[in-house]
């Protein structure tokens, strides 16, 4: 099992934001940096998956026009963003 690498962020909150993530990280039990990590990720993945969707709105429209070269570039860099 290879070991994941970490980078330190320094973010800026404004305090009530702060202060729900806070409440929220406590309620889940887990810490804020947890709560942001998580929060980036999930972010993350709907990108991806909404980038993979248009993509793919494209082959529905007019899959005999569409140039699939692009695509499969999107597709590849979705997977590999995991």
């Amino acid at each position: 099992m290879s070991a994941t690498t970490t980078h330190a962020l320094t973010v800026r909150l404004p305090d009530p934001v702060y202060k729900a993530a806070r409440r929220l990280a406590k309620r889940e039990g887990i810490s804020i940096n947890r709560l942001v990590a998580d929060a980036i990720g999930e972010r993350a993945r709907a990108a991806t998956i909404k980038r993979l969707q248009s993509a793919y709105d494209v082959l529905a429209d007019d899959a005999e026009a569409a140039d699939v070269e692009p695509l499969m570039g999107m597709q590849i860099e979705a997977l590999l963003d995991g």
